[in-house]
């Protein structure tokens, strides 16, 4: 049976989370927002980067922190091993366990999405930091979420 679109995604924010994509940019030096998290706290439940045009030489690694608007950021992973030259279609996802670096897939076919645990997330940004450089490959995120707090959601920075 076909459902029609709208009811697909219905479905899948019931299931996994409201989704906020985030469409494909360069990879930029230093911490840049990727997500904005605002009205509130909510459930960070998944964390999905994709490779969109494939990375250059850079030696360059990836980071992800929660920016509160107050207060002190936190480290959701420790920093990935270096993107160079990763392909088109390899994923990278947050870890299992606190304080162990982003989870870069080792084929393009798929990966783990929902092993990291569950962050509670202040208002601010969700950031990108790298850790030597940009890089002139894009990627594409994705982010499943629900509200802690009434009114609160993400938005794609």
């Amino acid at each position: 049976m076909n459902y029609n679109s709208s009811t697909i995604s219905r479905i899948a924010d019931i299931v996994l989370g409201i989704r906020v994509d985030r469409s494909a940019a360069a990879i930029t030096a230093g911490t840049n927002p990727i997500f904005t998290v605002t009205g509130g706290r909510v459930a960070l439940l998944g964390l999905l980067g994709e490779v969109v045009t494939t990375m250059d030489a850079t030696l360059t690694t990836l980071q992800i922190n929660a920016n509160p608007t107050t207060g002190d950021d936190t480290v959701l992973c420790a920093a990935s091993a270096s993107i160079a030259n990763v392909d088109v279609g390899c994923m990278f996802t947050l870890p299992a366990a606190v304080g162990t670096a982003l989870v870069t897939s080792t084929t393009d076919g798929g990966c783990i999405l929902s092993t990291a645990p569950r962050w509670a997330i202040r208002p601010g940004s969700i950031e990108l930091v790298t850790g030597v450089g940009a890089n002139a490959g894009t990627m594409k995120w994705s982010l499943w979420y629900v509200p802690i707090d009434d009114g609160a959601y993400v938005t794609a920075a």
